[in-house]
């Protein structure tokens, strides 16, 4: 009897630590984001072509935790507080946005986040 309760107490223990081992690691694959006029835009880093940047939309007012996606508008959880948002001049003919931002004194592209759940 005492070996049936302590493997069960094993598989429990296993079970919740399997838990909270997989949200963890679904935590951790949040990517840097802002959010403009509603939609989410991922941050890549990639140079921007200064005759595509149009006007200015805004600085991001709001910083939240790195690990959760920003929920209203201007929100980031990466760029700092302040940081200059600016949209394309044309759209692409592609589905998926591009945004403009500013940091270190260079402008950067930040693609449209598709959901696909």
């Amino acid at each position: 009897m005492k070996k049936w309760l302590i493997g069960c107490c094993v598989i429990l223990i296993l079970g919740v630590a399997g838990v909270f081992v997989y949200k963890n690691y679904e935590k951790h694959q949040t990517p840097t984001a802002v959010r403009v006029d509603g939609s989410d835009y991922a941050l890549t880093d990639e140079p921007a072509d200064l005759k595509e940047i149009g006007d200015f939309v805004g600085e991001v007012q709001h910083v939240v935790d790195r690990y959760e996606l920003p929920k209203r508008n201007l929100e980031s959880n990466f760029l700092k507080k302040g940081t200059k948002i600016y949209l394309e001049k044309k759209q692409s003919e592609s589905l998926a946005q591009i945004v403009f931002y500013e940091r270190d004194g260079e402008k950067f592209v930040a693609r449209e986040i598709i959901e696909t759940r």
